[in-house]
């Protein structure tokens, strides 16, 4: 036969058929191999469900967490410039030469402190003349008046003397406010911050000396669009950080909220108090704001325990079912997803403990053995309630 193949088909029909004779004999013994074994010896089927993590299989150590109630509230972000409580320009209200600086930069000062004091040379001789005058003045209304008392002196002539010491006190009162306009004093207790003038420089109004901040409290303001208005009441509280304290919070509250909204960008300017008995909060520092409005209890489950599917939210629930702890498979939904906690809306009630570790290790129906592991910041605050999310 293989002679008339190859005298019909030539050579290469007769390699394909050799081909084809080779492939039948190794199909068979792999056939055999896998019922057998390599030695002939016949195999056992695997029992059903065996395995590791099959529901046949010895129970997975798991880790679960209790859902709990949990604080939740709607977070808003924004970006604000600290200012100080108080805050003004050193600044002489006439031109003059300084005579003192009674301050150093960095001093705190009380309120009313004189802190600069301007060359009056001339105004102080002429606050003594109207001194004198006014003095004058008065001790002739007094010698009128008992004259007027006694008869001998006119209603008229006592108005008239009357007026001449009004005028005169007049005149002093004036001549003690240009002495005052020469001395600035410290409206309000806080920290001078660098000194720009020295003693003897010739200064004009607007000429900065130095500044004046009251920093035991920052004014934080920030801007928010005109459709959450309704989240930044007053004292609503919020959070707020600043690059040059990256590791610290600062606490404050919702203080006002402009009466005005910004035609131009549908913003509303809003302002913040906060404390800052520390100092460590200077005007003009970039801060971002977490506001913390609408908070509420709701149940909670570490964010690490859900499964996300294409047809929505998953958790393994442990249950017990005749005496054997096992897993169940439960669809949930959520609300809010905040600091590693997710707001459960359906699904679980309280109590009920859902996997965080070995979640991919189980399979529905599946017994385990619960096992614990250190507390992450999200497990722990189940049981404590943390105030933000």
């Amino acid at each position: 036969m293989l002679v008339g193949l190859f005298r019909r088909f030539g050579f290469a029909a007769v390699v394909v058929v050799g081909l084809a004779l080779m492939l039948l004999v190794v199909v068979g013994k792999s056939a055999t191999d896998a019922v057998f074994g390599g030695d002939g010896a016949a195999k056992a089927a695997p029992a059903p469900g065996g395995g590791r993590g099959g529901p046949g299989g010895g129970a997975t150590n798991v880790v679960a967490v209790a859902a709990g109630m949990h604080t939740f509230t709607d977070g808003l972000q924004a970006i604000g410039t600290a200012q100080a409580r108080e805050s003004i320009v050193l600044t002489p209200k006439v031109a003059d030469t300084i005579r003192r600086i009674r301050f150093e930069s960095g001093d705190r000062v009380r309120a009313g402190q004189v802190l600069v004091e301007m060359s009056s040379v001339e105004q102080a001789a002429d606050l003594a003349e109207v001194q004198a005058a006014n003095q004058a003045a008065q001790e002739d209304l007094r010698r009128t008046q008992e004259l007027f008392n006694r008869g001998f002196a006119s209603q008229a002539r006592l108005d008239a003397v009357q007026a001449a010491a009004d005028a005169a006190a007049a005149r002093l009162n004036a001549g003690g406010s240009r002495i005052a306009d020469r001395t600035i004093r410290a409206p309000f207790a806080g920290i001078v911050g660098l000194r720009l003038a020295s003693p003897g420089q010739y200064v004009r109004p607007g000429d900065q000396i130095g500044t004046l901040d009251d920093t035991s409290e920052i004014k934080l303001d920030f801007t928010v669009t005109e459709t959450q208005i309704a989240r930044v009441t007053q004292g609503v509280e919020l959070v707020a950080r600043t690059a040059a304290y990256p590791d610290r919070t600062f606490t404050g509250t919702i203080a006002n909220v402009d009466s005005r909204v910004d035609p131009s960008t549908r913003t509303v300017r809003v302002r913040a108090i906060l404390p800052n008995g520390d100092g460590m909060l200077r005007p003009g520092m970039l801060m971002t704001v977490d506001v913390r409005s609408n908070p509420r209890e709701a149940l909670a489950i570490p964010e690490i325990a859900i499964l996300d599917q294409i047809d929505g939210a998953y958790v393994y629930r442990v249950v017990t079912r005749e005496g054997a702890t096992a897993v169940e498979l439960v669809r949930i939904r959520t609300g809010q997803r905040s600091g590693g906690m997710a707001e459960v809306l359906e699904g679980l009630n309280t109590g009920d403990q859902v996997i965080t570790e070995g979640v991919q290790s189980v399979r529905p129906g599946q017994p385990v053995q619960l096992g614990s592991a250190e507390p992450t910041a999200a497990q722990g605050a189940l049981p404590l309630r943390p105030r933000g999310g």
